[in-house]
């Protein structure tokens, strides 16, 4: 759904939806509709900084956890890269190297998961919302 705001007269807003495939993200009518109804100029100028702000820290917050969770990735093979050399230099063999080799591959596979599922719940919640649905 896409939602566009017309103020083409003076007092009067008239807010327009399509709808579309995908999502929308969150605008500020609030500031529009306070404009509509003539609220004073200061009041104005400070909800709009406000609002940037608000908007600043969000993309800083969103920003810090991609970066949180490309973090826990690199960290994650890192690891991944140790045990595997211990595993070239240890004596283990056949049956027991391959045992040992599928519940790391499960493990590593598991935890990147969970890292992935941890970076879309903090997307989701900065986004009001599951951002792979769509209308």
């Amino acid at each position: 759904m896409h939602l566009a705001v017309e103020m083409s007269e003076e007092n009067k807003m008239v807010m327009i939806y399509k709808l579309a495939r995908g999502f929308i993200k969150e605008e500020h009518y609030g500031l529009v509709l306070a404009r509509v109804v003539g609220l004073p100029p200061q009041v104005l100028e400070m909800a709009e900084r406000v609002s940037l702000d608000l908007d600043a820290q969000a993309a800083a917050k969103k920003q810090s956890s991609k970066a949180h969770a490309l973090a826990k990735r690199r960290k994650l093979v890192l690891g991944l890269r140790e045990q595997l050399t211990q595993a070239m230099e240890s004596p283990m063999e056949g049956q027991v190297l391959l045992s040992w080799l599928r519940r790391l591959q499960e493990a590593f596979v598991e935890r990147m998961e969970q890292i992935s599922n941890d970076a879309l719940i903090v997307n989701e919640d900065e986004a009001g919302g599951d951002p792979r649905n769509e209308v």
